[in-house]
């Protein structure tokens, strides 16, 4: 637990699964499972950060025969 927690005073960015693996290439030997309780129960956990979505307000949607008009312009579809 001690080690969990200089970890992340340490590391303030990382997150679990590095923390775990520094944790078992020192040479400890703890379950993942226990570490993710400990974890969790600290407190730790980090926002996660999502992708942001296009904006729909420029989206074009062509339904119908609109969807072929421009083809029809220019002779393709004859």
């Amino acid at each position: 637990m001690d080690k969990l927690c200089s970890l992340a005073e340490e590391y303030p960015q990382r997150g679990f699964d590095e923390f775990f693996g520094i944790i078992r290439q020192q040479g400890f030997i703890w379950n993942r499972k226990r570490v993710l309780r400990i974890y969790r129960l600290m407190k730790l956990g980090l926002r996660r950060k999502y992708k942001k979505r296009a904006s729909c307000k420029n989206k074009r949607t062509f339904t119908g025969s609109r969807a072929a008009e421009p083809y029809l312009e220019h002779g393709l579809y004859e």
